[in-house]
C-alpha cells in the first residue's frame, strides 16, 4: 500500500458539491504547505498547470453512472468523483503566483480539498491541433460544449453560436437563448434527439432559433412542437409532462427599448418597411448586435415570467414506410400518400393543397 502525502489545500467558494462547469468559471486558490513551497520555483512560467487533488467528500463508489452530458458510462470512462481511488486531476489556468499561493481558474475542487500534486501542461498551440481537439470532443458528444455553456450560464457564447444558424443577431434570438438556458437549468435536461426532452414554442419568430440551438430540440428530430399562438413563449418538458413555461411579459418591449432605443427605428425600416439598402442593412445588423448582447445583461424577471406547468405529451413520432408516387416517381412518407383514381399519389400530384409553415404561421399552401 502506497502512502501519498498532501502538498497543500484548495481555497474556493464551494463548500458543497456543485456543477463542475459552474465551479470552473470561478477563480480559486491553491495553498501549498510551507514544507513544499520551494517546489513552486518558476511555476509561474507555466500558463496552464494540472492539479491533482482528492475527492475527500465524494459519495460511495459507483461503477456505472450518468455524466453531466447525459451519457451512461463506467466510472473509468467519466470524471465522476465516485471512484475507488478518490483521486482527481483538473487542467487549470494559472493566473498568478504569490509566494506559496497559486490563483487559478478552471478548478472544480471543493473548499479544503487536499492537493496531491501539480504539474505543468503543454497546451496545443497550432490551429490544426486545436481544431483536431474540438473535432474529437464533438464526435463523442456533439452537444457537450453547448451543455458546458448552459450549466455555466454563458449566454454570450451561446448567443454567439446561435447566430450561426439564425444569420444575424437580434433581440428575438437573444430572448430565445435566455429562455432556453433558464429552462434547461431548471429541468436539468439533455436532448439527444430522441424526443425524451420536448420544447414547445408558440410562434415562429427569431426566438425559435435560439430555443432550437440551446435545447437541441428541433423540427428535424421531432422534439420541437410548434403551436401557432403568436406568443414569444417556450415550454420545456420531459416525457413525464412536468415542465416549465417561460413567456415574454407584456411590458418587456418598453423595458428593452429603454436599454437600447436605437435598434427599434432600424428594425422598423428593414423588417417593417422592407427597406433593404446597404446603409439600412448595415445599421440594422450593427444595432442588432449591440442590443442582442446588451439584452443578456438585463434583469431576466423583468423580461419574462416563469411558471411550472403540466403538459399533455404527444406520443413518439411514428415511423412510416416510403411509398413511390405513381405520377412523379418520388418517394413519399406513407402517411402523406393520397389514393386517387386507383393510384397512389403525393400531395402535389393529387392537386391537393398541403399544409405549409411560413412567416404567417401554419396554413394551406397557395396552389394558384
Amino acid at each position: 500500500m502506497m502512502t501519498i502525502p498532501y502538498i497543500g489545500r484548495v481555497k474556493s467558494n464551494f463548500d458543497d458539491p456543485a456543477d463542475p462547469n459552474v465551479m470552473r468559471e470561478t477563480e480559486s486558490e491553491i495553498e501549498i504547505f510551507e514544507v513544499y513551497a520551494e517546489g513552486l520555483f518558476k511555476t509561474e512560467l507555466s500558463q496552464y498547470i494540472e492539479v491533482f487533488f482528492q475527492f475527500d467528500r465524494a459519495e460511495p463508489v459507483q461503477l456505472k453512472t450518468f455524466t453531466y452530458t447525459g451519457d451512461y458510462k463506467g466510472i473509468f470512462a467519466t470524471r465522476s468523483p465516485r471512484r475507488p481511488s478518490r483521486i482527481a486531476n483538473t487542467l487549470v489556468k494559472l493566473l498568478e503566483r504569490n509566494g506559496r499561493f497559486l490563483k487559478v481558474k478552471g478548478l472544480d475542487a471543493l473548499n479544503g480539498s487536499p492537493v496531491i500534486d501539480i504539474k505543468p501542461v503543454h497546451i496545443p498551440l497550432t490551429d490544426e491541433e486545436l481544431e483536431d481537439s474540438e473535432f474529437m470532443v464533438r464526435k463523442m458528444n456533439p452537444r457537450k460544449l453547448i451543455y458546458a455553456n448552459i450549466w455555466a450560464g454563458n449566454t454570450q457564447r451561446l448567443l454567439l453560436d446561435a447566430g450561426q444558424i439564425h444569420g444575424h443577431f437580434c433581440t428575438g434570438l437573444a430572448m430565445g437563448v435566455m429562455m432556453a438556458v433558464k429552462a434547461m437549468q431548471w429541468i436539468r435536461g439533455r436532448s439527444d434527439g430522441l424526443e425524451d426532452l420536448l420544447a414547445i414554442v408558440e410562434t415562429n419568430n427569431c426566438a425559435a432559433d435560439g430555443v432550437q440551438y440551446v435545447t437541441g430540440c428541433t423540427l428535424g428530430n421531432n422534439a420541437l412542437i410548434f403551436k401557432d399562438y403568436g406568443k414569444t413563449a417556450l415550454t420545456l418538458t420531459r416525457r413525464d409532462g412536468k415542465g416549465i413555461r417561460i413567456s415574454a411579459r407584456a411590458d418587456a418591449k418598453d423595458y428593452i427599448h429603454a436599454a437600447a432605443p436605437l435598434f427599434s427605428a432600424s428594425y422598423q425600416k428593414v423588417v417593417g418597411e422592407h427597406s433593404r439598402g446597404d446603409e439600412e442593412i448595415s445599421q440594422f445588423k450593427k444595432s442588432g448586435v449591440e442590443k442582442a448582447f446588451a439584452l443578456l445583461e438585463l434583469d431576466f424577471d423583468k423580461i419574462f415570467k416563469t411558471e411550472t406547468v403540466d403538459v399533455r405529451i404527444p406520443p413518439y413520432a411514428p415511423s412510416h414506410e416510403s411509398i413511390i408516387c405513381e405520377a412523379c416517381g418520388e418517394a413519399v412518407m406513407g402517411s402523406r400518400i393520397i389514393e386517387q383514381d386507383g393510384k397512389k399519389l403525393c400531395i402535389p400530384c393529387a392537386g391537393v393543397a398541403g399544409k405549409m409553415l411560413s412567416g404567417d404561421g401554419i396554413g394551406e399552401e397557395d396552389r394558384g
